[in-house]
């Protein structure tokens, strides 16, 4: 009962700053092990719907994309509720709708939702990537001042995509510039799927650019920096505009 009045109490504060509709999926997120959905490890829950049979190979896709933000990194501590939806109802209930893969950050715990009929090690480390930032910077500094550029860009480094090959040396530097200037959700994702493409490639020349300079696994530290109050573009040495 006592976590669930601090989620009520989280919620209340989301639902303030936004709208009740907005924040549904969070409210079931947060109360998933309250539902059928079969908890077969520790904070990783699976659809009722998806057969059992395909449970290990869901865990050894989890512990192989930890791994790689390890060698990338340094070291893996999120503890993110990871929920892999089945059937389509619960991917819209759970805020996934038709994307493969969402990362969701509250005030009280991380969360991760992969459909499972598009879960890949690709997917999976870049949306724990961004747990792990969260982790190490607190909800507030994630959420007011990591620009999406980069919190994008260094989770794309551990996605490795096809369509989203790039080397950041041969990759032409307005691009990088511009999308150094895509501080928000609002302004990184467009509506069209190209366009979001192309700022996917550029957020991760931007942070290859900036990784040519500073070892990525000197990244927590100097998360740690933001953190405590240091601004953005002073830690990593960027020119961004509007960056905290």
């Amino acid at each position: 009962m006592r976590k669930l009045s601090i989620i009520g109490i989280g919620l209340a504060a989301l639902i303030f700053t936004g709208t009740a509709v907005a924040y549904t999926h969070v409210f079931w997120l947060s109360t998933i092990e309250y539902s059928d959905f079969n908890n077969v490890s520790e904070k990783i829950y699976i659809d009722p719907n998806i057969d059992r049979e395909e449970y290990k190979g869901v865990l050894d896709l989890l512990s192989r994309s930890k791994d790689r933000i390890i060698e990338k990194y340094g070291s893996f501590s999120a503890t993110p509720t990871i929920v892999i939806t089945g059937a389509t109802k619960n991917s819209k209930k759970y805020g996934l709708g038709v994307f493969p893969g969402k990362a969701f950050a509250a005030p009280w715990e991380e969360y991760i939702v992969i459909n499972n009929q598009t879960i890949d090690i690709n997917l999976l480390a870049h949306e724990l990537m961004h747990a792990q930032m969260r982790d190490v910077l607190g909800y507030w500094a994630y959420q007011t001042k990591i620009p999406t550029w980069f919190d994008e860009g260094v989770a794309m480094q551990v996605d490795y995509r096809e369509r989203y090959e790039v080397d950041y040396k041969l990759f032409d530097q307005r691009e990088i510039e511009r999308v150094k200037t895509l501080n928000s959700p609002s302004k990184f994702w467009t509506s069209t799927k190209e366009q979001d493409v192309k700022n996917y490639r550029g957020a991760k020349a931007a942070v290859q650019e900036i990784w040519s300079i500073y070892s990525p696994k000197a990244l927590y530290s100097m998360l740690l920096r933001v953190r405590q109050g240091e601004k953005f573009r002073t830690v990593f040495s960027t020119s961004t505009k509007d960056a905290s």
